[in-house]
């Protein structure tokens, strides 16, 4: 389903089966914005209708919040130019370069090109991995962008956190909002999640920056401002 946030904004809730993020959706006067690609074209294709569905135009710009599959794959799904940082952008180009076979995923999968949770997720959403394309972002910025959408504005922002090296929020200012991906969540290193609490404390600070209301966090519900440093406090304090 397509949920209404504002007169603006739409998202749509995470699928845990196959590791569907959260996308989301910004109209502007002139141009839309969707924010990420979801993990598969079947997947980039179902919010294009949803959005038809709900009479809002298709997306004229997609912004990547970070290089991981379920965040990206759906790209060649979208007839839209994609924007990502310097590193999502490294990272992807390193991804379009694999083979995707079962075979090279029992190599990727020892040599930790691709991690066990990711696999298991993959092949429910891939049921033939040879499906896998990887489409390579367009335009390309180092720490900030800002876009003018036409009456409404989306800041892009590269921030340390304790997820990813490569992670991106998307700061909707006029709405009060901001997307931030997986970038609150921790480090998936072999099969146990990672938490970094300098980084995470980092991050904080650089979201308290922000005049914000609600963030919509890459697999779970959106969380009110209070509810998002509640739930950091809680993990520096562990």
């Amino acid at each position: 389903m397509l949920y209404r946030f504002s007169d603006r904004v739409w998202y749509t809730q995470a699928e845990e089966a196959t590791d569907r993020p959260v996308l989301g959706y910004l109209r502007g006067d002139r141009m839309a914005l969707m924010i990420d690609a979801g993990n598969s074209a079947r997947h980039a294709e179902q919010f294009l209708a949803l959005l038809e569905g709900q009479g809002l135009p298709a997306p004229d710009l997609v912004a990547l919040t970070h290089s991981h599959w379920d965040h990206c794959y759906g790209l060649c799904g979208i007839g839209a130019p994609a924007i990502a940082c310097s590193a999502t952008r490294r990272d992807l180009e390193r991804d379009a370069g694999l083979v995707w076979s079962d075979d090279a995923m029992r190599g990727y999968l020892a040599d930790g090109t691709v991690q066990a949770f990711c696999e298991e997720h993959m092949r429910v959403e891939y049921p033939d991995l040879g499906e896998i394309c990887v489409a390579l972002p367009q335009l390309i910025f180092e720490r900030e962008l800002t876009l003018d959408l036409g009456g409404r504005t989306a800041v892009l922002r590269r921030l340390t956190n304790p997820h990813t090296e490569d992670g991106v929020v998307v700061y909707l200012p006029q709405e009060r909002v901001v997307f931030v991906g997986d970038a609150a969540y921790e480090e998936l290193v072999g099969n146990d999640w990672i938490d970094h609490p300098d980084k995470l404390r980092t991050f904080a600070d650089a979201l308290r920056g922000m005049d914000f209301t609600h963030c919509f966090v890459g697999h779970g519900a959106p969380m009110t401002c209070a509810e998002l440093f509640d739930w950091f406090d809680q993990r520096l304090s562990d």
